[in-house]
């Protein structure tokens, strides 16, 4: 019901800006630049929070970074501030996911390590060179040297 709830306010308030702000494209599209930009500001905050990039892709992500780059060099060279801004902060937002999801995803060591403790009378390396069944006498040997250790 809440992602119902969600997708129908952004209708209405998508279809409300296009109504009311139709007069003043500039407006328009700078409004259109920030909400835009603000949702990947969302994704970020999203991964910084769950530490969790493994459904992103990185492809996709890189072709975006590419992608709002370019649009803010044409922003810059034409001088329009809000296509300029906007895309500025999502190629930074952008870089900022690929980066994030590069170091969560890094090969690293094994995090169940665990580490061994040398305890008294605990073989911790076992060195068998041959096997062969234990006797009388290989008893006694084993007894003594446990003795006299």
């Amino acid at each position: 019901m809440k992602n119902l709830l969600i997708v129908v306010a952004t209708l209405v308030l998508a279809l409300l800006a296009v109504i009311f702000l139709s007069p003043w494209p500039v407006w328009l599209g700078t409004l259109a630049a920030w909400v835009t930009t603000g949702s990947f500001c969302l994704q970020v905050l999203h991964i910084l929070k769950n530490k969790d990039t493994s459904a992103l892709s990185l492809g996709m992500w890189a072709a975006l970074f590419f992608g709002v780059s370019c649009w803010t060099w044409y922003g810059y060279r034409m001088h329009d501030i809000p296509v300029m801004g906007a895309n500025g902060i999502t190629a930074l937002l952008a870089l900022t996911v690929i980066t994030l999801k590069l170091w969560h995803e890094r090969p690293r060591a094994n995090p169940n390590r665990r580490r061994l403790v040398r305890m008294p009378g605990v073989i911790m390396k076992p060195r068998i060179n041959r096997l062969h069944p234990l006797t009388t006498s290989g008893r006694r040997r084993a007894e003594e040297r446990k003795a006299g250790s």
